[in-house]
């Protein structure tokens, strides 16, 4: 069955919200740091929802017949006054998960490859994409895509 990405509906809430949900999980697992109750799931995806539409984006979905395999969240940052002025807006991938039954088919890089037709569409020089550190399978990905390490965040809990 061929590969669609198409913009999300409503009616595939569930799936997304499932989808995110087991990103939620499989990130908890290397980070210990992720909440993974489903409502944390539906939060995230109405989040990136109202970001799109405020800012500019879409979220997309990978579909296989009926069902969801995949989806992406392709963003519109602000433009930032630290960058080059010909860098202008910077589009950002702020979800991509693949359903843990079809990794290593092919969907996210079909997914990466709408995001980077997405930034060019709308004449964006700069596409990124966030990993957290520990997840060397997805960085591994992302750089033969070819990003590659533009900053590095640092985090430090405080006891209450």
């Amino acid at each position: 069955m061929p590969l669609i990405l198409r913009p999300y509906v409503e009616t595939d809430r569930r799936f997304a919200i499932g989808l995110i949900h087991q990103l939620n999980v499989f990130e908890d697992a290397i980070s210990g740091d992720r909440a993974k109750d489903r409502k944390a799931a539906e939060a995230c995806l109405d989040a990136d929802l109202e970001r799109a539409a405020r800012d500019g984006g879409a979220v997309i979905v990978a579909a296989e017949g009926h069902e969801l395999v995949g989806m992406m969240a392709w963003l519109i940052d602000r433009p930032e006054p630290y960058l080059r002025s010909d860098l202008g807006k910077v589009a950002v991938v702020a979800e991509l998960v693949v359903d843990e039954r079809c990794r290593g088919q092919g969907i996210g890089t079909a997914l990466l490859e709408e995001a980077e037709r997405l930034a060019r569409l709308h004449r964006i020089k700069r596409l990124r994409i966030g990993v957290i550190a520990g997840n060397s399978i997805a960085r591994r990905a992302y750089e033969r895509f070819g990003f590659r390490p533009a900053a590095i965040e640092l985090t430090k809990d405080l006891d209450d």
